[in-house]
């Protein structure tokens, strides 16, 4: 087998692509290297073009959107067995899309990933929504928009269905608007499955997979300030102080009037007389 790069590097080819361009599937699967460096993406890739091909071998003669809809649901998770993974949720393996389609369960934004590869290349129009706490789907069809939820099996929602899901995570503390409803791009779903799988790496206290995640975030969205910070705090903390300097030098530039910007400073200042001593 060939050698792969890095998950940074991997993610590094789509800095300046198009977002309509990234290949969703491809670029998630690049986010499981940093658990697994040795994964061979084309590989992955050609069982996932497997999987597409048996859900269009079964809707050549398919034409309607509501249609389609149902065979995806029925394909994807009757007949291959594709599930929300809600009894062990904080998984990591959740995040990561070979070990998704390998036990086909997984968090809302792997399942609707799957989901949404698979309806674009049926030729439906579907987009990512990235729903306060709980991934799902939005389906342009001739009504208006059907909000799907693969996480329970591709499931139609209604208004009260979301606001139910919002009660169940925020016990009552949101109420359902538009703005919980807007398309996600492609490389804002990437951002919240690493945002995912940071989290989990930094209750674990695995740091310094806590720190590759980062990196890919700040390769995704690179002036996103907080991001930069947390990587500069979290370089600070592993001791890599050249690269924490860079990083929250960076994030003073980004944001001079932030809330923490003297505490940031002061870190900043120790790191510059440290260096300057050690030189």
């Amino acid at each position: 087998m060939l050698p792969t790069m890095d998950a940074v590097a991997a993610l590094s080819q789509y800095t300046k692509v198009p977002d309509d361009e990234i290949p969703l599937l491809r670029a998630a699967l690049s986010i499981a290297l940093i658990e697994y460096p040795d994964l061979d993406l084309d590989k992955e890739m050609s069982e996932i073009s497997s999987l597409i091909d048996g859900i269009k071998r079964r809707n050549d003669s398919i034409d309607y959107t509501g249609e389609t809809l149902c065979s995806i649901n029925q394909y994807l998770f009757s007949k291959l067995g594709f599930k929300g993974n809600k009894d062990d949720y904080y998984n990591p393996r959740n995040s990561l899309l070979n070990e998704v389609l390998k036990r086909k369960t997984g968090l809302p934004i792997t399942i609707s990933s799957i989901y949404l590869e698979v309806g674009w290349n049926l030729g439906l129009d579907l987009h990512g929504i990235g729903f306060p706490g709980h991934f799902i789907i939005g389906c342009r069809v001739n009504e208006g928009i059907k909000y799907l939820d693969p996480f329970n099996s591709g499931r139609e929602l209604t208004e009260k269905s979301m606001q139910k899901i919002l009660d169940d995570i925020y016990q009552g503390r949101l109420i359902l608007n538009d703005s919980f409803l807007k398309p996600l791009s492609k490389r804002m779903i990437l951002v919240r499955m690493l945002n995912n799988l940071g989290g989990i790496y930094l209750e674990n206290r695995e740091l310094l997979k806590s720190l590759q995640v980062l990196k890919c975030i700040c390769i995704l969205t690179p002036d996103s300030a907080p991001d930069v910070r947390d990587r500069g705090l979290l370089n600070y903390q592993l001791g890599n102080y050249q690269e924490a300097l860079e990083d929250l030098t960076k994030y003073l530039n980004l944001m001079p009037d932030a809330t923490d910007a003297d505490a940031i400073n002061g870190t900043v200042k120790k790191l510059r007389d440290n260096m300057t001593n050690w030189i």
